[in-house]
């Protein structure tokens, strides 16, 4: 038995719930959809022209149109959806697009052919959906290594002193070019360059014993195994342990790490640096959950005792979800974690990075405010302001350039608790003072670990 309103209770279910999902709107077939296209309809008001001719047709004019060839009709459709046969062009940029999505392309047309439309679906989502899982699940970290990288202009390379140049003037302008402060700085490429970057760069670890590490998907269940194994496989392949007699017994030792032979010590182990810190890059990571950060605790402990009697620092940058960062911190990750029977945790230095807070109180503002106020002074006691010019009062709190390091910024700035009425530059820690860990950069990161790096044993 055929119910007439069950494809109008299907059509408008699905537009119901399609929204919530950011599903296409349906309308039903898609032959009406491809004649109004081809007809040169712009506007969604074309909906009411076509539901007036539907009603006339079906109440006032199915005498008329019972004459109607079948042939005509099917004629017109055909001519209509013509266009949206693919042409060999599109098949091609698809194919250098994607050439796995090509074959799932093909797939999809080849059972609808020779099946059924449904079939045909059902394959091309199956095997999408196949190919995302093994994406995610499969997903590959990077090892980063340092670069460093010069800005060029033509054949000139931008030196620092060259921003400074009065000589050097746009062509054309009279100007002088506004040039970066820093044209020599530091980036981090995959060391297997898989980027595209310049195979003939020469990439490796930062530092002996100090790993650069990036996620390529995000990290959770599916591929937390996947990028952890790699990583600490890698780890074990480039450094030795710290202290390979930290297992009294030979069978206290895991059955996977046999150690060295007896009266067999390789030269090739002990040339191995020991590991001293991880840098995760996390700037592809959106969430994690219980399974990810478990693992991650599971390798902390692992590579903790792989580098007894240090422990390992861990850092994390580029943190774009503050749910991340507080699962991480639950986890015991972002602060300086102390050797064990080490008291001495007053060496371990801390590095932050810390920013203008801008507007108002950013520190061109105060400088402003401060040379108006002397300006003012002076105007007021009847003074010569060009005689004075280099003879300025330093107000209560206000350092000289010599003395304005970041230590008596930070030391007097409002933004770390300083008295009020004191006119400095205002600075805030980006991330944190209690975790200091928890880097903007890799380069923060790399700064961080290189500084603790000494105090690690070799």
């Amino acid at each position: 038995m055929i119910n007439p309103s069950q494809e109008l209770v299907a059509i408008g279910v699905t537009n119901c719930l399609g929204p919530f999902l950011g599903a296409y709107p349906a309308t039903g077939s898609f032959s009406r959809t491809a004649i109004k296209s081809k007809a040169g309809v712009r506007t969604p008001f074309a909906g009411v022209i076509t539901a007036f001719v539907v009603l006339l047709a079906i109440y006032a004019l199915p005498a008329m149109f019972w004459y109607i060839p079948n042939a005509a009709l099917s004629a017109v459709i055909i001519h209509a959806v013509g266009d949206l046969i693919t042409p060999p062009n599109t098949v091609y940029q698809f194919w250098r697009i994607s050439p796995l999505e090509v074959f799932i392309f093909f797939a999809g047309v080849l059972v609808t052919i020779f099946s059924s439309i449904e079939n045909g679906i059902y394959v091309t989502v199956s095997v999408s959906a196949a190919l995302f899982l093994f994406r995610a699940f499969k997903a590959k970290g990077r090892f980063m290594g340092r670069a460093t990288i010069h800005s060029v202009v033509g054949d000139h390379i931008l030196e620092r002193t060259d921003s400074n140049r009065e000589d050097r003037k746009e062509p054309g302008s009279g100007k002088i070019p506004q040039q970066p402060e820093d044209s020599i700085r530091n980036i981090f490429l995959p060391i297997d360059h898989h980027d595209g970057s310049n195979p003939l760069i020469g990439l490796e670890d930062p530092y002996p014993g100090i790993f650069i590490y990036r996620f390529s998907e995000g990290f959770n269940y599916p591929n937390a195994n996947h990028y952890l194994d790699a990583l600490t496989e890698a780890i074990f392949k480039k450094t030795r342990r710290t202290n390979p007699t930290a297992y009294a017994r030979p069978g206290d030792r895991p059955w996977n790490d046999p150690g060295p032979r007896r009266g067999k010590e390789t030269a090739d182990h002990e040339a191995r640096p020991t590991l001293k810190a991880i840098i995760l890059d996390m700037s592809s990571v959106n969430n994690v959950d219980l399974t990810s950060i478990q693992n991650l605790i599971d390798v902390r402990n692992q590579l903790d005792k792989w580098a007894a009697p240090d422990t390992v620092d861990w850092h994390f940058t580029n943190i774009n979800n503050r749910w991340t960062k507080r699962a991480l911190a639950a986890a015991g990750f972002g602060y300086y974690s102390p050797d064990p029977d080490d008291s001495g945790v007053h060496r371990w230095k801390p590095i932050f990075s810390v920013a203008e807070l801008g507007g108002a109180d950013s520190a061109a503002a105060a400088a402003e405010a401060r040379e108006n106020k002397h300006l003012r002074q002076r105007s007021a006691a009847g003074l010569d302001i060009e005689a004075a010019e280099g003879v300025k009062a330093v107000e209560e709190g206000d350092g000289s350039s010599e003395d304005g390091s970041l230590d008596r910024k930070l030391a007097y700035s409002e933004a770390y608790g300083g008295r009020e009425g004191k006119r400095v530059s205002r600075k805030a820690v980006v991330q944190g003072l209690n975790r200091p860990l928890f880097h903007v950069d890799v380069t923060a990161a790399l700064d961080s670990a290189l500084a603790n790096a000494q105090r690690k044993s070799h």
